[in-house]
């Protein structure tokens, strides 16, 4: 499927979608604190793998 050209093709589009009982437009979910430990853990880990890497090399 194309992306819409016109204005008048996304409004129809989205017509479309409101008749099939489809909503366009989802509440957003909030963040999950699980999203953000993760992520925040694997930066530490990345961080420390790059330190080490750089201090092996000066050592080496």
């Amino acid at each position: 499927m194309r992306p819409p050209q016109t204005i008048e093709e996304e409004l129809q589009i989205i017509s479309q979608a409101l008749e099939a009982g489809i909503d366009p437009f989802p509440p957003k979910k909030p963040p999950s604190k699980w999203v953000r430990t993760t992520l925040g853990w694997f930066m530490i880990v990345m961080m420390v793998s790059w330190v080490s890497q750089l201090l092996f090399q000066y050592v080496d």
